[in-house]
């Protein structure tokens, strides 16, 4: 199985984490905001780099990625882009996890020709909180409470609700998701302030990836995204939450290295509403 192992590389004078190995056409994975890289892609990375040169950054404030001064989506976009150059991938397959499925969205909208095909897991709708909401994100008054409100998001709870198998939940895993709580909320906090890019769409073949059990991002937020793109495929992976790469990796891996190397594969479609809520009702309860 392949090795993937981290390595430190710098733009404009600051850290950047990005884990590498592998060997094959490009994968750029970008992760969500429960953990840093090695926490959300571990468990199919080295076996993705069996079909695949992967590359993997921690996103700024997470590992051993320092932060952005002033990291909007825009400019988010542009440290992507920054990082694949380095990366020495002019072109790749990029999967994007909650989080992450926003980044390469909007990443893949901006840098068309350095995107192949686009993988948005458990994620991917564009953000778009009320002017009042911006206004009290954008107070100088209200950012130690986005901060304390750090341990709150990341709580056990939230935790175990990302999860079907509660096995996986382990005091280590709790632990490492705790732990990048304060660096997401800053993040997002200094993202919902800024202007969202004005490109959008992507025009990659792209499929969506999403956990049938999925309470953080129901399978309704996938209709909204299949409503902003002209093509979208829809793979259920049964049984599991909003981590499918954790919960059943085998799946996981295979819908992306089928999709990416483009090999015959029954056709997919994303369900109307109404099969989405006869199939498996959802509760954010």
């Amino acid at each position: 199985m392949s090795k993937i192992s981290p390595e430190l590389i710098r733009i404009a004078a600051r850290q950047v984490r990005l884990w590498r190995g592998g060997s094959g056409p490009n994968l750029f994975l970008l992760h969500g905001g429960l953990g840093d890289a090695h926490w959300h892609w571990r468990t199919v990375w080295e076996e993705l780099g069996e079909s695949f040169t992967v590359a993997a950054p921690d996103l700024p404030q997470y590992g051993g990625t320092v932060e952005l001064p002033n990291p909007s989506m825009a400019e988010l976009v542009e440290w992507v882009a920054r990082v694949q150059e380095l990366a020495g991938m002019t072109e790749a397959s990029f999967v994007g996890h909650s989080f992450g499925a926003a980044l390469a969205r909007f990443y893949a909208a901006a840098h068309p020709k350095r995107v192949s095909r686009l993988v948005l897991a458990g994620g991917g709708t564009v953000p778009r909180p009320p002017g009042l909401v911006k206004r009290v994100m954008r107070s100088s008054v209200f950012a130690p409470i986005t901060e304390m409100a750090g341990p709150q998001t990341f709580s056990e709870t939230t935790i175990r609700r990302a999860f079907v198998n509660q096995k996986l939940v382990t005091p280590a895993v709790i632990q490492e998701s705790q732990d990048a709580s304060h660096g997401f909320t800053s993040l997002v906090r200094r993202v919902v302030e800024g202007e969202l890019p004005t490109r959008q769409n992507p025009r990659a073949p792209t499929i969506l990836i999403w956990g049938d059990a999925d309470r953080i991002a129901p399978q309704e937020r996938a209709q909204e995204i299949a409503a902003d793109f002209n093509v979208v495929e829809l793979a259920l992976v049964k049984h599991t939450g909003h981590l499918p790469q954790i919960e059943d990796p085998l799946s996981f891996v295979k819908i992306v290295r089928d999709f990416c190397l483009d090999l015959p594969r029954e056709p997919l479609a994303v369900p109307d509403s109404a099969d989405v809520a006869n199939e498996r009702p959802m509760s954010e309860s």
